[in-house]
């Protein structure tokens, strides 16, 4: 059974595209072998030398430009989350108090994630402008 790390490198293999180099004997590349054609036998018993290329660079997404209606959507989603943690962690099961701590978390995440979405947005106009 093959382990976790062999799993991942085969899913890996697949996932990329590889181009084949084919290199002679003394390691200069030459044209890839007819589809038909034999291979070629060698003296010593070796098997001709394919090898893989890098793939080529996948372009990141880009960021949407902030707005505040996608940071509170993301605050809701975080309040609830505290709210359902904090009730279930309270030994008193008091959802009042765990109400109002999602609501302060929720209140206080809404800008941070505005803020947080602004940086990553202009930074990534800074790189695409350093590019051209």
């Amino acid at each position: 059974m093959p382990t976790r790390k062999q799993k991942r490198r085969e899913a890996k293999s697949k996932r990329h595209e590889y181009e084949f180099v084919y290199l002679d004997d003394e390691g200069n590349e030459v044209e890839a072998p007819e589809e038909g054609a034999a291979p070629e036998k060698r003296r010593n018993g070796a098997k001709p030398v394919a090898k893989k290329t890098a793939p080529a660079t996948r372009s990141r997404r880009t960021p949407q430009p902030p707005s505040w209606q996608r940071a509170a959507r993301r605050a809701v989603i975080l309040g609830a989350v505290v709210f359902v943690l904090f009730g279930m962690l309270n030994k008193s099961h008091n959802y009042a108090g765990a109400a109002v701590a999602a609501l302060i978390y929720t209140v206080l995440f809404i800008p941070f994630t505005y803020f947080l979405d602004r940086f990553a947005y202009r930074r990534f106009q800074l790189r695409d402008q350093s590019k051209k």
